[in-house]
């Protein structure tokens, strides 16, 4: 998976199924056209906090999940798991989504 084309076409891809310009959208997020434009050019990809952003802008399940799975190989990058094998990835990704049930149960209920 190459996480910055992917990062790209699927940031293209939402906004043109929303229907926006890279105007609104950089408008919607507080950035300038420039910035936005960089991410959907696959120049960059954005910081985690425009990330969140752009899947509640665009609030497209499609593009959600390609996030999360372009958010998951970053993380996966980031500790090192390139070379683990299968079972021991089964391991670590299974208690890493028991982690995030359970801080998500303990988020719901503050709110």
């Amino acid at each position: 998976m190459n996480i910055l084309y992917d990062f790209s076409a699927a940031l293209l891809q939402a906004r043109q199924r929303k229907g926006a310009t890279q105007e609104t959208v950089a408008l919607a997020l507080s950035i300038s056209h420039a910035t936005y434009n960089a991410w959907e050019c696959g120049h960059r990809i954005c910081p985690y906090r425009h990330i969140i952003a752009l899947i509640s802008y665009f609030n497209d399940e499609q593009f959600t999940r390609r996030m999360i799975r372009i958010l998951l190989a970053l993380q996966h990058n980031m500790a090192g798991l390139n070379h683990k094998s299968k079972s021991e990835l089964s391991v670590y990704y299974t208690n890493l989504i028991s982690l995030l049930a359970d801080e998500c149960k303990e988020w719901i209920k503050t709110l």
